[in-house]
Parts: C-alpha cells; structure tokens; sequence
C-alpha cells in the first residue's frame, strides 16, 4: 500500500522489503534549499517508520554489514520534496530518511550518478519551460531486477534480493500546455563485485568501470519492471522512431552529457 510523507510517498514491495516505487512531487514556486545544515545531516539519523511491520522493510543491520559493498541510497531525494512551508520543507527532508525510501545502491554507483540523480533539477532550472520558477514537477523512481532482455540476473545479499539497475520516469507540463515525460535508467550490476578498500568512501577517479547511464522509452521501463505505465507513453519525449512497443527491447541513448537529453 501507499505511505505518505510529506510531499512524497512510498509504494513499498513486502517481498523485496524495498520500496516498489516513490512517488514525489515538486512545486518550483514554493520550493526551499534545505541544506546541510538546516535539514538533516547525510548519513546521520534513518528513520524506523512504525506504522508498518519491522519486516517489511530492511535496516541498518543489513547496512552495516554490507557497508563495504553498499550505501543507503535515497529514492526519493533528500532536497526533491522541499517545498511549501518553512516547516513542510525541513519536514519533507527528514522524511526522505526514512529506511522505506532506502535502498542498497553500490557505494561508487550511489556517489558518482549523475543523470539519474539531478534530471528533475535539470527539468526545473534548465530551461525547459519559460517560467523555470514556476514548473511543478512530478518524479516516479524505484529499482530494476531484470536486465534489458529481461532476464532475472540480480543477487542476493543475505536474504536481500539487490536490484542491478533504477529507473526514474519525470513528468511535467510544457509551457504550451503538454504534459511531457523523460525515463531513464541507470546501471548498477557491472559494479555489484567491488567492495570499498580500507573503508574508503571517496571513488576512484581512475577506476575502469563506470557508472551507465541511459535514456529510456516508457515502454521500457515497463518491460524492466513489470509495472503499467501506460498512462505516460503518449508523454515520452523519446523519439517514437526508436521506441518500441511493450515487451519489445529499447534502443538506449547513453547519457556522456546533459545536452544528450535534448527535451
């Protein structure tokens, strides 16, 4: 079922104890920069939330043992929901650490992507809209555990079924009136064997593997992930000469720079 925070909810999936999908939404007009000192500190307080059996979900037991492997990586962004009040702000930052809305990304993968992290500031501020201040913004994100031909290639770590990719799917409305949508995906499976040396938290700027980033359709994101997003296809900013129909494989545009999204 749906848990609600402020400006954002969770969609969380019992079987995997992780969440299926966040849902956030962001109004440009009343947004707030909650940094780190005025909101909660990164990698400070996770939130146990009550209102649901502890076994929904994983904790910090399974963070700390696999730290030399994963972090808690946000779905939902920690500076995405803070909107509105003063008050609604701080509330929604804090509410981002929730363990609902975490899930085990590889350490270099959660603190080298780029794309996935800031396409809905990209959207916002860019220049996509003529009244940037204005927009409002809705995010949907959640994680992948089939590969792109559709195969189950993802590991387990414990009990814990880890996803080898995540896919953010942005919708907004363009300042002549239509609604528009960009997917993307990015890869985390070819990072999944690298455990961080001597607890060293900073990446290796020489390392061969990379972070890949794609620009999906819709379509395949259903395909990956098994969810109808049908209501969204109409909205694909992807070009329809290159996506294809449901159950049939992308072609993938490799995001190397900001301007490769071309909204």
């Amino acid at each position: 079922g749906e848990l609600k925070y402020q400006n954002f909810s969770v969609f969380l999936d019992s079987n995997h104890r992780l969440a299926l999908l966040t849902a956030t939404n962001i109004d440009g007009e009343s947004y707030r920069s909650v940094d780190r000192k005025s909101g909660v500190a990164e990698g400070e307080t996770w939130y146990i939330d009550r209102r649901i059996d502890r076994d929904a979900f994983i904790d910090q037991d399974f963070y700390s043992a696999w730290s030399h492997i994963f972090d808690r990586g946000h779905l939902t962004r920690r500076n995405d929901p803070t909107w509105g009040s003063k008050k609604e702000a701080e509330r929604a930052n804090a509410d981002t650490f929730h363990f609902t809305n975490c899930s085990p990304q590889q350490w270099r993968f959660n603190q080298t992507i780029e794309f996935w992290q800031g396409i809905e500031r990209y959207v916002l501020e860019k220049g996509v809209s003529d009244q940037p201040g204005e927009i409002r913004v809705t995010v949907l994100q959640g994680p992948v555990y089939l590969d792109a031909a559709g195969h189950d290639t993802s590991i387990f770590a414990d009990d814990v079924q880890i996803p080898n990719a995540f896919w953010k799917l942005v919708l907004w409305r363009s300042p002549d009136g239509k609604s528009k949508a960009v997917a993307l995906l990015a890869d985390q499976d070819l990072l999944l064997d690298e455990f961080r040396e001597g607890g060293s938290s900073m990446p290796d700027d020489e390392a061969e593997i990379s972070v890949e980033e794609f620009r999906v359709a819709v379509s395949d994101l259903e395909f990956r992930t098994g969810l109808d997003l049908s209501a969204f296809r109409n909205f694909d900013t992807f070009s329809a000469a290159v996506a294809p129909g449901v159950g049939e494989r992308a072609r993938r545009l490799r995001l190397r720079n900001w301007s490769d999204l071309k909204l």
